[in-house]
């Protein structure tokens, strides 16, 4: 998935993890937040470990949802079971 650097802070934040974090792998990114939010339920529902990261994409400094990008990364290790849990219904 690329990405595109929209700050600077946003660049280091992808250098950061790209060198130290464990969760490397990119399983989400979107600007919805109902989505995203239902994503983490399930992730939450199979005992997935994730990091979340929120990035204002807007031009201007209006706060706007639509303008935010919600995004989830996880480990290498538990990529296919993470692709498969976010594709799933919470259970509970």
């Amino acid at each position: 998935m690329s990405q595109r650097i929209g700050t600077v802070d946003h660049f280091f934040t992808l250098a950061y993890r790209k060198l130290f974090s464990r969760y490397k792998i990119q399983l989400y990114a979107s600007h919805n937040e109902e989505d995203f939010h239902k994503k983490i339920l399930n992730l939450n529902a199979h005992y997935i470990d994730y990091k979340t990261h929120m990035v204002d994409t807007s031009k201007q400094k209006s706060s706007s949802t639509a303008n935010t990008l919600y995004e989830i990364y996880v480990k290498k290790k538990d990529h296919s079971l993470a692709e498969l849990a976010m594709n799933t219904a919470a259970h509970r």
